[in-house]
């Protein structure tokens, strides 16, 4: 049961905020210590001992930084796909390939690959990053909104959380609250007559150096917060369930005509966001409600648990700190001893180097040295000095190496470095072993993504609630217009029928992890060259797509080519027909039965024949009228 806040008074508001941020303080701080370790200089140096070093050599040997792009790579050329399903009312899988493919427009206008692609490899870094579901409009000419997918810049500094939320994707808090920073001169045009007090944060106000506390920047704060509202619903005699209101009521005597009537009704609790702006002193504007029921901000968190009731997350980085920072000192003390080692040199007396010229060793690449033997120095001179390698450090750096593979599951197999001692079934064996371990990276990926699909699927009905023409994307990319809540007269009921009506029915939505779509075109093109070379048909019934997945220049009109040569040969199968092609065959179908019909030709023999018969009959009545008024005229003759 939420807990009872009131978001009206400013500064319960503030005193929620710091709470959030007090609790989870340590964690955000060690979040950060590890996303430093990666991107500041020096970063990847414990800060006493480099300042112990301090006109040494100290250098940096990152280790870390390939086992971040590695993971970071597989989740770029991974594809999170949406899968929009009926769940009951009046749902359709028609509707629902219409979601899908807006949900695929959202992400493709909103850049929203790149958006998740960033909050992974945040994610894989330092154990937390987030983004947003927005409403915008998307040009500035335009009179209707969309949906929009935008990344939160600097998201460990600039989200926080309702205390009393335990899910993952936080899909159960109260409230949420996104930090801005704005220049003075924007605040000051935006709120002329604000303090331009900044909302605390626990990062910006600890450290007197940080941009953040320059008198420069006034951070604001958008608070999204839920309330509570009752929904009444009613269920009717032919199993649909309707929401009690104003178009229901329109059609209830429809309804009650039709011999429809009401089996049961109930209230359930629903909840609705709205979204407010304040900063340090006061509010910057009156609460705004949204077109959200679930918080807007979506968190990705790396290894989430809680524990003893407080939220605790991680990344990759967070194991490899100690090691890292030990294989720097060590190797640095190492170089630093081998470059400090006197320069090894030849120890000879006098009597042994006279008449000889040692100086040119170096550069006169001579095999033969001579030297004069001398009684009390018996035998050749004698090479010393020269750097000698500490095995302690040489041992100590070792084992960091392998500290940092063991703790991160990486191994040489899957950066291409395969010992050449190992067998190549090693070597996989290595490989597949590192790939399970980075799999729980794209499961913590992969609940903010479905989560972020439940949103757009509950939004989508109040922002596409108008008659409108939108654009959807295929699988493919292939783009496609679609025209939403279009009012039709249905020939034979004689009623009126709304097209692709988002707001009926309820839809459920998952996520689905797989190769990205290039790869798997590429993968598709090579299993039906396989398949083609075992059964020559399997060719010729799928040229058509087998073309499509082939990224040559000229292939997409092959591609369309074949298509229409086995569309007119009726091999490809009308649910698989596109809204063009139904259009087509429509017009051509409309056309025929327009001209008059054609006999078939052995109608047309019959009739051949029949008038052939007539002008027989015809041709020898003639002729025998002809004999007989010969005849009669020769008679009267």
């Amino acid at each position: 049961m939420p807990y009872k806040q009131n978001y009206s008074d400013h500064n319960s508001v503030l005193v929620m905020i710091r709470k959030t941020q007090n609790a989870e303080q340590d964690q955000r701080e060690k979040a950060r210590e590890a996303k430093r370790f990666l991107t500041e200089r020096n970063g990847q140096w414990d800060q006493d001992s480099y300042n112990k070093m301090d006109g040494r050599f100290r250098g940096t040997f990152d280790m870390c930084t390939p086992i971040i792009d590695g993971i970071a790579g597989e989740i770029e050329q991974s594809d999170f796909t949406l899968r929009v399903s009926p769940s009951g009312g009046d749902a359709s899988k028609d509707t629902a390939k219409t979601l899908d493919g807006l949900i695929r427009n959202i992400r493709n206008i909103s850049n929203a690959e790149d958006t998740f692609n960033s909050a992974g490899r945040g994610t894989v870094t330092c154990g937390f990053d987030a983004w947003e579901c927005e409403t915008d409009y998307i040009d500035g000419d335009s009179f209707d909104q969309d949906l929009f997918i935008r990344r939160v810049p600097n998201a460990l500094d600039s989200v926080w959380f309702d205390l009393s939320s335990t899910l993952q994707d936080r899909s159960d808090a109260n409230w949420s609250v996104k930090l801005i920073a704005l220049p003075v001169d924007e605040y000051r045009a935006r709120w002329p007559k604000g303090g331009a007090m900044s909302v605390g944060d626990d990062s910006r106000s600890s450290d007197p150096d940080c941009k953040w506390n320059s008198k420069e920047i006034v951070t604001i704060a958008k608070l999204y917060y839920r309330k509570p509202r009752m929904i009444e619903i009613v269920e009717m005699s032919d199993g649909k369930v309707y929401q009690v209101d104003d178009d229901f009521k329109a059609v209830q005597d429809e309804l009650a005509e039709a011999g429809i009537t009401e089996t049961r009704r109930r209230k359930r609790k629903s909840w609705r966001v709205y979204s407010r702006l304040l900063d340090g002193g006061e509010w910057l504007g009156k609460e705004e409600e949204t077109v959200f029921d679930y918080q807007p901000l979506v968190p990705v968190y790396g290894n989430f648990d809680v524990v003893d009731n407080d939220v605790v997350y991680f990344g990759k980085v967070e194991n490899l700190l100690d090691p890292q920072r030990v294989l720097n000192y060590a190797m640095s003390r190492d170089i630093e001893d081998g470059a400090l080692s006197p320069s090894p040199s030849y120890w000879m007396t006098r009597k042994q180097a006279a008449g000889n010229d040692y100086s040119k060793m170096n550069t006169d690449r001579s095999p033969i040295r001579l030297y004069n033997p001398d009684p009390d120095a018996p035998g050749a001179p004698q090479q010393h000095g020269g750097p000698v390698a500490s095995t302690g450090l040489q041992a100590t750096i070792v084992k960091m190496q392998e500290m940092i593979g063991a703790s991160s599951n990486t191994y040489a197999a899957q950066q291409g470095n395969a010992n050449a001692q190992q067998s190549g079934v090693a070597g996989l064996q290595q490989i597949e072993q590192g790939n399970v371990g980075n799999i729980k990276w794209f499961k913590d990926l992969e609940v903010a993504i479905c989560y972020t699909g439940k949103i757009l699927i509950n939004a989508i009905p109040r922002v596409y609630d108008a008659t409108r023409i939108v654009r959807v994307l295929g699988e493919d990319g292939e783009l496609d217009m679609v025209t939403l809540n279009q009012t039709v007269l249905d020939q034979d009921t004689g009623e009126l029928v709304t097209l692709n009506d988002l707001t009926t029915g309820n839809y459920d939505v998952v996520c689905e992890v797989g190769p990205a779509f290039n790869s798997a075109q590429k993968e598709a093109a090579r299993s039906f060259e396989a398949m083609a070379s075992i059964m020559p048909e399997f060719a010729q019934m799928g040229m058509d797509i087998w073309l499509k997945n082939k990224k040559e220049p000229g292939m997409d009109l092959m591609a369309e080519r074949f298509r229409e040569q086995l569309l007119n040969a009726g091999v490809i199968p009308q649910d698989q027909w596109t809204d063009e092609e139904q259009q087509k065959i429509a017009q051509a179908q409309a056309e025929a039965a327009q001209q008059p019909q054609q006999p078939d030709p052995m109608t047309l023999a019959a009739m051949a024949e029949m008038e052939k018969a007539k002008a027989d009959q015809a041709e020898a009545a003639n002729k025998q009228f002809e004999t007989q008024t010969n005849a009669e005229l020769s008679s009267a003759k």
